[in-house]
């Protein structure tokens, strides 16, 4: 596959463990292109639960994303959630 534009990740991530996060992440990055952008959405806490067991807050997003190999990551809304609190969206940028 050619190198995609970008990626939206819409609560899916929460669903795997921190390693695996890390290695799909690499992955994801891995296959957009120079300018391309990772669009993420997920519930803004660290604790979670048997429906969604590894879920992350927008802080801790940045380091992941970081240490991924994105570069610039920007919070782009929240919202009320009455699952786990608040739902965020992010956009982070392949360096």
């Amino acid at each position: 596959l050619p190198p995609l534009d970008g990626l939206l990740l819409a609560t899916t991530l929460h669903f795997h463990t921190p390693p695996t996060q890390a290695s799909l992440l690499r992955q994801f990055q891995a296959s957009l292109k120079p300018s391309g952008r990772l669009i993420l959405i997920e519930y803004n806490t660290n604790r979670g639960n048997r429906w969604v067991p590894y879920p992350f807050t927008f802080e801790r997003w940045q380091e992941m994303a970081t240490d991924a190999g994105f570069g610039k990551t920007t919070q782009l809304a929240t919202r009320p959630s009455r699952f786990l609190g608040e739902i965020y969206s992010a956009v982070s940028l392949r360096s």
